[in-house]
């Protein structure tokens, strides 16, 4: 299957960092030994001699035809062009209270990736954690253990490279599961396209994503305000940013905080995250449950296995929140794909990176 036009790691650097359209990924760091990531920021750090490279091909901000790599994943392509393809749409949360207290809503992903470990479904977990010199900054770890899982848990709202690490991953683990933004599991999808070998990167877990806050942005704005180094962790409840502190619960104006965005995030098409196993996100109702999105044959056994071993709970989702869900990955995708016409204009099915099937493309023209 045809990704991207043969490139490098320079075109790269060119088209998409240098263009403001980096994600922070971390999918070229981990390919590419002349890539670095500091702080959020992509720095060639000596020049490459290959012309074209993988680098390039996998980078969720170069040509991504996205009703292609559906099939390649899911075998067919999208019926449902808002929410995704997808089997099941429940409120999923974990069966322990323990987890939920330290996990994000109902910490469902946390329980799934202790119970991913738990089984061998994978022996290793790439996740984000939070670094003990920038409290406000994520990043990436490979976690083994139970343990591990439950201290890297909680959203970061932060853009973490998480897929730095995961060539060291396949490299050291013969199975490597992966908890993602959108940007991050279009990678993932595209290196398994060119790589038969990338796909003992399983299962993928994605994360519901509007956007990320730009790391030196926010932490400009809460350091004068708090103990940057007792942050535990964050959340989004309406018309709040809350942080958590060792010291108790500090609450800032929405709007102050979603100013400090990463503009990149605006160019995104995927809010419920359409290519992973499992999409995992809030409910934005009640707050120790997860929206699960069951999308794939492996996710369905992964989720009906962690159900039968009382890993995690289900119930139905409720029907007048459906169209709130739907609407809200809808918006995100108008959006997208307005800002990416107008930053690149439009060719048929391609918008900018983004590439459609006609019948989606001609809905947003």
């Amino acid at each position: 299957m045809e990704l991207t036009l043969k490139k490098g790691i320079s075109q790269l650097m060119e088209e998409v960092v240098n263009a403001g359209l980096c994600t922070v990924c971390g999918a070229c760091a981990g390919v590419c030994p002349y890539v670095r990531i500091y702080r959020e920021k992509v720095a060639l750090i000596d020049l490459c001699g290959l012309n074209e490279g993988q680098c390039y091909e996998i980078c969720p901000r170069t040509r991504t035809d996205f009703e292609a790599l559906n099939r390649n994943v899911f075998g067919s392509g999208r019926e449902d062009y808002i929410l995704g393809t997808h089997r099941r749409l429940v409120f999923g949360r974990a069966a322990d209270a323990g987890v939920r207290r330290e996990g994000q809503y109902g910490g469902t992903v946390s329980a799934l990736m202790q119970y991913i470990l738990a089984s061998k479904r994978a022996e290793a977990a790439l996740l984000a954690d939070r670094n003990p010199n920038f409290p406000l900054l994520p990043e990436p770890i490979i976690a083994r253990t139970p343990e591990s899982v439950l201290k890297a848990a909680g959203s970061k709202y932060s853009a973490c490279p998480t897929l730095s690490l995961l060539e060291k991953a396949l490299k050291d683990y013969r199975s490597v599961a992966v908890v993602g933004r959108g940007c991050q599991v279009e990678a993932i999808r595209k290196k398994q396209a060119l790589n038969p070998e990338a796909n003992r990167i399983a299962p993928v877990i994605g994360l519901f994503c509007m956007w990320a806050l730009d790391y030196r942005a926010t932490e400009s704005y809460l350091a004068p305000k708090l103990d940057i180094g007792c942050v535990k962790k964050y959340d989004i409840p309406e018309g709040d940013f809350v942080v958590y502190t060792k010291d108790g619960t500090k609450r800032f104006p929405f709007e102050e905080i979603k100013s400090r965005r990463r503009s990149t995030c605006d160019l995104c098409y995927d809010f419920t995250c359409e290519l992973a196993d499992i999409s995992v996100g809030s409910t934005e109702l009640e707050n120790d449950w997860n929206t699960v999105i069951i999308r794939s044959e492996l996710g369905e056994k992964l989720w009906r296995d962690s159900l039968g071993a009382g890993i995690v709970e289900e119930k139905r989702f409720p029907s007048s929140r459906i169209d709130i869900l739907r609407n809200a990955a809808l918006g995100k995708k108008k959006r997208a794909v307005a800002g990416l016409k107008e930053k690149f204009g439009t060719d048929g099915t391609a918008f900018g990176y983004l590439v459609l099937s006609e019948r989606e493309a001609g809905g947003y023209k």
